[in-house]
């Protein structure tokens, strides 16, 4: 990764045939790594060892701020358009396309579509589905972005990513009588992957 400092920037992402599509504002270069973790309502990258992000093969972007960092250009109406995938409490939808079967993003709370104006000059104003939430005390919604489904560039590669250690590892297979084990960078918890 070339050494430049960190800015916000339009990442644009979509399945395979193209039915879903994005744009994910993300601070690039990713500033994070073990010697300078993210704090609360910091973008993170990382991967958890829970079953349906490991079968799902989840590589885990998580947006700083869930209502203006991401925005899905297509379909309008993920609930109609896309497919669902809910396990365990069944408060979070992991939305996948149904030509393709390419799961892009993670979503729990209330969406809704808005006209914005996006920073990027080829976009201009556009509606968009997006997170609904005020930034306030109402319930914060949750977004997470598959990163693999992120187009490439050379600001977000995955594989330097895990190379210089700026993936998070996180511990959801331990039973709940155990004591979920600290996120770490070096390595994948057990039942995990790179």
């Amino acid at each position: 990764m070339a050494e430049t400092a960190p800015k916000r920037q339009a990442c644009h992402g979509s399945c395979h045939c193209g039915l879903t599509q994005y744009i994910v504002f993300l601070t690039l270069p990713h500033p994070f790594s073990s010697s300078h973790p993210p704090q609360q309502d910091q973008q993170e990258v990382y991967r958890c060892n829970c079953s349906t992000c490991y079968k799902m093969n989840m590589f885990h972007v998580h947006p700083a701020n869930p209502r203006d960092d991401f925005m899905l250009l297509s379909p309008l109406n993920p609930d109609h358009k896309l497919s669902t995938y809910q396990c365990y409490d069944k408060k979070r939808n992991f939305y996948f396309c149904p030509k393709c079967g390419v799961r892009c993003f993670t979503f729990s709370g209330v969406g809704e579509t808005d006209i914005v104006e996006l920073d990027d000059k080829k976009e201009g104003k556009r509606e968009v589905w997006r997170a609904k939430w005020d930034g306030g005390n109402d319930t914060r919604p949750y977004v997470s972005v598959n990163g693999t489904t992120i187009d490439f560039r050379e600001d977000f590669d995955l594989r330097v990513l895990t190379e210089e250690k700026r993936v998070q590892y996180f511990d959801d297979r331990s039973e709940p009588e155990e004591k979920k084990k600290e996120a770490r960078w070096e390595r994948p918890h057990y039942g995990g992957s790179y």
